[in-house]
């Protein structure tokens, strides 16, 4: 069983790769492996319906990565109320891609915030998984954590908390939705 988690952050050592570390280990101890795709280590180009540039970059692998795995986990940092330009680029292009493949999928969404914004990002995330059929795994509370300094994520016990029960979630959502 895997898990393939999308870091839409600008900082591959930050907060949202930390944050989905917390997820990894305790997928980790109900044998499922997560593999985390840090964005700002692939090339990948803009959404257009005409451009021969989008064949030319590194989602195509990414997204026969995603559609292999078992869940699909997106963390993005909120910048100004919104997900990354990375993370959105990512979102347009894989969508275009899917044609139905990523359908039974179990898609989970977590923010990172310093103040205000997560909705937002928990919401718009949540779109992506509504519209290609993925069951979305839930927390005991909104998939967000409270952090703006590297390292701040450890501060965020309740975050830390509400990640790890995601990631129960996931993995019970896992085992009896797919197995």
């Amino acid at each position: 069983m895997k898990v393939v988690a999308i870091n839409g952050s600008a900082n591959k050592a930050g907060n949202t790769h930390m944050a989905l570390e917390i997820v990894g280990e305790v997928l980790k101890e109900k044998n499922i492996e997560l593999e985390i795709l840090d964005l700002v280590e692939f090339n990948i180009n803009p959404f257009s319906f005409s451009s021969q540039a989008m064949k030319d970059d590194d989602i195509p692998g990414i997204f026969e990565k995603v559609v292999a795995a078992d869940g699909l986990i997106l963390g993005s940092p909120v910048y100004y109320s919104n997900v990354t330009s990375r993370m959105m680029m990512f979102i347009e292009r894989i969508g275009v891609m899917s044609r139905g493949r990523l359908k039974g999928i179990i898609g989970a969404p977590i923010a990172i915030v310093r103040r205000a914004g997560a909705n937002f990002v928990y919401a718009a995330l949540n779109f992506f998984f509504g519209i290609h059929e993925m069951p979305i795994a839930t927390s005991t509370y909104w998939n967000m954590v409270l952090a703006r300094e590297p390292g701040a994520i450890k501060n965020d016990a309740e975050g830390i908390r509400t990640l790890q029960n995601l990631a129960k979630n996931i993995a019970e959502m896992i085992i009896k939705l797919r197995y």
